[in-house]
C-alpha cells in the first residue's frame, strides 16, 4: 500500500529512497540556506568589529536583526510542521 499526496509516492513505512525532492522541500532548503547566510554575515560583521576594523554600528545592528528574523521564521515553520505532524498522528484511520 502506498500513500499518495502532493504528487509524491511514499511507500508505507516512511522509506523515501529514490524519490525526487518536492517543491516544498526545495523551498524549505532555500529558506534554511538564506537563514544560514544571514547568520554568517552577522558573525563576520561582529568579528570585524572585534578586530578593530571600521564597520558602521548600524550595519551590524541591521544585519543582526536580519539574522534574528530569518531564524525566528525557521523556528515558526518548524513549529507549524511539528503541529501538523502531531495532528496527523492523532488522526484515527
Amino acid at each position: 500500500m502506498e500513500i499518495i499526496g502532493l504528487g509524491i509516492n511514499v511507500p508505507q513505512g516512511g522509506k523515501t529512497k529514490g524519490i525526487a525532492k518536492s517543491a516544498f522541500e526545495r523551498e524549505l532548503q532555500k529558506l534554511i540556506e538564506a537563514a544560514n547566510t544571514e547568520q554568517i554575515k552577522s558573525e563576520s560583521l561582529k568579528e570585524a568589529i572585534l578586530q578593530g576594523k571600521e564597520v558602521a554600528l548600524h550595519e551590524l545592528v541591521l544585519q543582526s536583526q536580519k539574522a534574528k528574523i530569518a531564524l525566528d521564521l525557521l523556528i515558526q515553520i518548524r513549529n507549524k510542521l511539528l503541529e501538523a505532524y502531531q495532528e496527523l498522528n492523532r488522526m484515527q484511520v
